[in-house]
């Protein structure tokens, strides 16, 4: 079941506030979030302050590597088209995890981001942090194969 409005504006508050003023928000009933709408000139700064905010990004090429549960929490929004992105942070002690959705509209005149929290955590690892992945072995046998005498 979504998180209230009540309990979403708490969460997402202190992301809200170090976005800054140029961003007007509000509270969007058909998919349970926070919203805002930008202009194209505002773009850099808050992506860029976004980014800061959250440790784990996926774009159109990369959202398959996603978490199920984001997959799960999104549903049919999982499907990323040019310049869209999902930003997540985990969940800590205190706090749900929570995601931004980066829309840039058809026209890229204008940009739409929503603050969601997730029903549940989630865990993530990427495949270059973890050493998993058929490049990262093939490296590591590389590697080894030049050091050795």
């Amino acid at each position: 079941m979504p998180y209230s409005q009540e309990k979403t504006e708490e969460f997402t508050q202190p992301i809200i506030h170090l976005l800054g003023d140029q961003l007007t928000w509000r509270w969007e009933d058909r998919f349970s979030v926070m919203l805002s709408e930008f202009s194209r000139d505002k773009k850099d700064i808050t992506l860029e302050a976004l980014r800061q905010q959250f440790e784990h990004e996926w774009n159109k090429k990369t959202v398959k590597k996603a978490p199920q549960e984001i997959k799960d929490h999104l549903g049919s929004l999982i499907k990323l088209h040019k310049d869209q992105l999902i930003l997540a942070r985990p969940a800590t002690d205190s706090t749900p995890a929570i995601i931004a959705l980066w829309w840039p509209w058809g026209h890229g005149g204008t940009y739409s981001l929503r603050l969601a929290l997730l029903d549940s955590p989630y865990k993530y690892q990427e495949d270059s942090a973890n050493g998993s992945g058929f490049m990262n072995r093939f490296k590591s046998i590389f590697t080894q194969k030049l050091s050795s005498p």
